[in-house]
C-alpha cells in the first residue's frame, strides 16, 4: 500500500432526500442566468428532467435541454453535446443522470469555452482550462462519476474505450439527492450497484491504494453489503437508496485515489465491441477477477469476507473462498447473469477481447496480480460457458 496519495474533489458536495430544490437558489446565488441541462432519453422520461427545469425557472433562470446522450457515449456524441452547448453559450451546465451523462456534463468544463475535441484530449492533448462551472446530479448509485476526474469514452474506430483524466474535469457542486434514484428500474439498481462493488473492491485491491482509499472503499463496501439487495427489493427504501448513493460516491472518490484495474479493463472491450452495459460487464467479471485478485492482499481479502458476514465459526471455507462464494450468490440474488453468450459473444471472440483488454496497461499496471492475455482470455471463456438464468 502506497504512504503517498493526492485528493482532489468536488468544492461543494450537498446531500440530502429532496436536495434538488436547491439548485436553482445556489446557481442565483453564484450570478447565473444560462443553464444547459444534459441528460438522456430515459431521465427524460421520468419527468425528473422537468421538475429540474421548472426548479430553474421558478429561480429565473433560463434553460436550454439537451436530453439524448447516449448510452455509451463514443467521441461523435460528445461532439455533438458540445456543439448545442457551444451554440447557446450557457454560463453554466447541469448533468442529471447516470455515468455517461455525468463525464460529458464533466468534459463541458473544459471543452465547451474552447476549440478542442474531446478525441483531441484522449490522443494526449492538455486538458484546458476548467471555465464552465458545472452542477452534477446522479440518478443512479454506481458509477460515483461524480467524485472522479475521469470521464470514459468510446472511440468506436479504434473498437476501445479511453478516459481523460484530469482533476480539471471534476464538477463544481455535486447533489445527492436519494430521491431522485427510487425511480431506477430494478435491474439498473442491481447492475449500477454492482459497478460500485466493483469501483470499491478493485481500489482496494490496487497497486495505488493509499490508507484514505482504504478507508473510502472499506465505507462503501459496508453499505453496499448492507443495502444493495434492500434498494432492490424494495425500491422505495429511502435509506438503502441514500446508503447505495453514498457508497458510490465514496467509491468514485476511490478511483480519483487509487484507481480501478482489471475488472474494468476487461469491461471496456465488452462495451465498445458488444453493447454490453458497463455495470452488467463489471459485475458479470468481478468474481472472475477477484478469484485472482483476492490473494495478493490475505489481510485485505480477510476484512471484506468480514464486511459480507464471514464467520470462520460458521463456515469451513477461506476467506477468498467466501468472498468469491458471496459475489457469486449475489449475483443471483439480483438476477444478474454471468453469461457473455446471451449478449452475442463469441468464442471466437474470447482472443479478441483479451488483446483488447491486455493492452490497457492505464488499468493493467494497476493490478494486484499480472494477468497474463491466455489468463484474460481464458476469463472470458468461462463466461461464455456460463448458462443464462
Amino acid at each position: 500500500m502506497k504512504a503517498s496519495y493526492e485528493f482532489v474533489s468536488a468544492p461543494r458536495i450537498i446531500s440530502g432526500a429532496g436536495c434538488l430544490q436547491d439548485v436553482g437558489s445556489l446557481l442565483s446565488e453564484m450570478g447565473k442566468e444560462k443553464v444547459f441541462c444534459l441528460t438522456d432519453k430515459g431521465i427524460a422520461s421520468t419527468g425528473l428532467l422537468d421538475r429540474l427545469t421548472g426548479i430553474l425557472s421558478e429561480a429565473g433562470l433560463s434553460c436550454q435541454v439537451y436530453d439524448s446522450v447516449a448510452r455509451e457515449p463514443g467521441v461523435g456524441d460528445v461532439d455533438d453535446v458540445m456543439a448545442a452547448a457551444k451554440a447557446y453559450a450557457p454560463d453554466c451546465v447541469i448533468a442529471i443522470g447516470g455515468g455517461s451523462v455525468l463525464d460529458i456534463g464533466k468534459l463541458c468544463a473544459v471543452l465547451v469555452p474552447v476549440d478542442a475535441t474531446v478525441l483531441d484530449l484522449l490522443d494526449g492533448a492538455p486538458v484546458p482550462d476548467h471555465s464552465m462551472t458545472t452542477v452534477l446530479i446522479p440518478t443512479t448509485s454506481g458509477t460515483g462519476s461524480e467524485a472522479t476526474k475521469n470521464a470514459i469514452i468510446a472511440i468506436p474506430d479504434r473498437g476501445t474505450k479511453a478516459a481523460v483524466v484530469n482533476h480539471k474535469l471534476l464538477p463544481d457542486i455535486v447533489l445527492l439527492d436519494p430521491v431522485l434514484t427510487v425511480s431506477m428500474p430494478k435491474g439498473i439498481t442491481a447492475t449500477t450497484g454492482m459497478d460500485a462493488l466493483c469501483h470499491a473492491m478493485e481500489c482496494y485491491l490496487s497497486k495505488k491504494a493509499n490508507i484514505l482509499s482504504d478507508m473510502y472503499a472499506v465505507a462503501s463496501m459496508k453499505l453496499i453489503a448492507d443495502s444493495l439487495y434492500t434498494s432492490y427489493v424494495d425500491p422505495k427504501n429511502i435509506e438503502a437508496r441514500w446508503n447505495m448513493l453514498l457508497a458510490a460516491n465514496y467509491a468514485g472518490s476511490c478511483i480519483t485515489l487509487s484507481g480501478t484495474n482489471a475488472v474494468h479493463a476487461m469491461s471496456y472491450p465488452l462495451g465498445t465491441m458488444f453493447h454490453i452495459p458497463h455495470g452488467q460487464s463489471n459485475a458479470m467479471l468481478l468474481p472472475a477477477v477477484m478469484e485472482y485478485n483476492l490473494a495478493a492482499f490475505p489481510e485485505k481479502t480477510r476484512k471484506v469476507a468480514i464486511i459480507f458476514g464471514y464467520d470462520e465459526r460458521q463456515t469451513e471455507l477461506s476467506c477468498k473462498d467466501y468472498v468469491a462464494q458471496q459475489l457469486h450468490e449475489l449475483l443471483g440474488q439480483l438476477e444478474i447473469t454471468s453469461s457473455l453468450a446471451s449478449f452475442g459473444v463469441r468464442p471466437e471472440d474470447a482472443s479478441r477481447l483479451a488483446e483488447n483488454a491486455y493492452a490497457n496497461r492505464r488499468l493493467m499496471d494497476n493490478n494486484p496480480v499480472e494477468l497474463s492475455e491466455e489468463v484474460i482470455q481464458s476469463i472470458y471463456e468461462g463466461l461464455l460457458e456460463e448458462q443464462d438464468g
